[in-house]
């Protein structure tokens, strides 16, 4: 608004001068006087009664001195009394012109507070603009970032889904693959276990049939055994005869040996001798021999009984019957000792032909074992093949069931995420809504700040014109000191608003910055 120079004020000031002068003379009191006393004249009708009017001292000429001096004296005391008049009326004028100087320059303060305020009501117009703008420009930066969110979170439950799409179909397939090969093998062992178990049961029967054969046999060699202990301990008896008729025979043929080197020349009976001392040597020899052979046939049989026990294989147990089978044959031999033995040639050989078939299906029954052992082994490591191959499909799949726990986990973390923002949008939302409410009230307020402004102007004009009149009246002076007061309550109010649009627009930045840091 521009200033404006008012009227009245422009002639107050030029009048002030003037009476100041007017009172220090006393020509412009008289003047003025006069001027006055002319004007009363004009005011006041003609009476021809008054015997003060010119008329009347015209026409009496001859009236005395008293009188004249009479209505000089009257007349110079009204004059005085006009004059102590005017003086108060002149000291009542100052003091009006201060009040109405004072009033003016209130009213010049007033008109500058109120241009200013107005400079702060449009500023704070443009700054509501502007928090309007920024306003929309922050719902729509808010429904972009919805929208982001929205396309986002359906991008991402696409790609969630189709993840998880590929890996079932992969672990359907990886698991028919596994199936069929698990039914492959089942069915292999299916077609080879009936064969092979019956193969199985028939060496078993095979071999607890030859165990109870063995048994009878072994039940058979211990009876020869306690048998040959017998013969044994006969032998040892013999042997120990023997050796005492050895020594005899050492005793007799050192005694020979004495006879003959003392008779040399009987060589006829000598050598007789001799050939008998031969022949006691020999069968001594003879006796010792068959002694020591059945006592190695004892330490056989000791050693194989006491080995029947060990986990040895089937083929050193045929060795050890057939060492036995040969020492029982060494044994069968005539011999001086061993005419009552109770088994024959025959007997042996019998014995001897049964073990070697026995032998033989025994051999050929380890051949079928070993070969059935090879299958069963062939068929576990096809089973242990399976089985891991089963072990990496269920690792494959705890694989795959770790990768979908954990896309679950940031599936819920973004639908969390996804519900926070959208709390947060709706908390911003509120906000610019009051905001808004608070833009509208500020607006409904500056409009009619800026009505009383005008009401102001309006009021300051009428009073300028009203009072264009040199003489300022109390009541008005009064009027205009409550004007004053109130615009400067208007100017404290108008402060105040200033002050809560301050805080405001400080509220809006911070809503505005937070939205942005959200999407940043």
């Amino acid at each position: 608004m521009e200033k404006r120079k008012w009227p009245w004020k422009k002639k107050l000031s030029e009048r002030s001068p003037g009476e100041s002068e007017s009172s220090g003379s006393f020509s412009s009191h008289s003047e003025r006087y006069s001027d006055e006393q002319e004007v009363l004249r004009e005011e006041q009708p003609p009476n021809d009664n008054n015997p003060h009017s010119p008329e009347v001292t015209s026409k009496a000429p001859s009236m005395d001195d008293e009188e004249v001096n009479e209505t000089v004296k009257s007349l110079t005391q009204k004059l005085s009394a006009a004059l102590v008049n005017i003086s108060t009326k002149e000291d009542l004028v100052k003091q009006h012109a201060k009040v109405a100087e004072e009033a003016v320059a209130g009213w010049e303060k007033a008109e500058n507070e109120v241009a200013s305020l107005k400079q702060q009501l449009e500023a704070a117009l443009q700054q509501n603009v502007n928090l309007e703008a920024r306003a929309n420009h922050l719902d729509v930066a808010l429904k972009e970032c919805v929208r982001q969110l929205r396309q986002s979170k359906d991008e991402h439950e696409k790609r969630i889904s189709n993840a998880i799409r590929e890996k079932s179909t992969e672990w359907e397939s990886q698991k028919a693959e596994l199936e069929r090969q698990i039914f492959d093998l089942q069915d292999k062992s299916g077609s080879q276990d009936p064969e092979t178990l019956l193969i199985i049961e028939s060496l078993e029967r095979e071999n607890t049939s030859l165990g109870q054969k063995l048994e009878s046999c072994l039940k058979e060699l211990e009876i020869v055994t306690i048998e040959r202990d017998l013969s044994t301990q006969a032998a040892e008896s013999a042997s120990k005869s023997q050796l005492e008729s050895i020594k005899k025979i050492a005793r007799l043929e050192a005694e020979c040996r004495k006879i003959q080197s003392t008779v040399a020349r009987k060589s006829t009976p000598l050598n007789n001798h001799n050939h008998k001392s031969f022949f006691y040597a020999e069968s001594l020899t003879d006796s010792c021999k068959s002694s020591s052979t059945s006592e190695q046939n004892c330490l056989d049989f000791e050693l194989l009984k006491n080995e029947k026990h060990s986990p040895k294989n089937l083929a050193v147990k045929i060795d050890m019957m057939d060492d036995f089978l040969e020492m029982e044959r060494l044994a069968s031999l005539p011999g001086p000792e061993q005419k009552d033995e109770p088994f024959s040639n025959a007997d042996s050989i019998s014995l001897r032909d049964e073990l070697d078939s026995m032998s033989k299906r025994v051999e050929e029954l380890e051949n079928e074992l070993k070969r059935v052992e090879m299958e069963k082994l062939e068929l576990r490591n096809a089973l242990d093949e399976s089985l891991d191959s089963l072990k990496g499909a269920e690792s494959k799949l705890k694989e795959v069931e770790k990768e979908l726990k954990a896309v679950n986990e940031t599936k819920e973390l973004l639908e969390f995420q996804l519900v926070g923002m959208e709390v947060e949008a709706r908390t911003h939302s509120v906000k610019v809504g009051s905001l808004k409410a608070k833009i509208e009230g500020e607006k409904k307020l500056s409009g009619e700040l800026r009505a009383k402004c005008r009401e102001l102007e309006n009021e300051l004009t009428r009073r300028v014109e009203l009072n264009v009149e040199p003489k300022v009246k109390q009541e008005d002076i009064a009027v205009a000191a409550d004007k004053l007061a109130k615009c400067q309550k208007t100017i404290a109010s108008l402060g105040k608003q200033l002050e809560s649009l301050a805080t405001l627009e400080d509220f809006l930045i911070d809503a505005s910055n937070t939205p942005n840091g959200g999407n940043a």
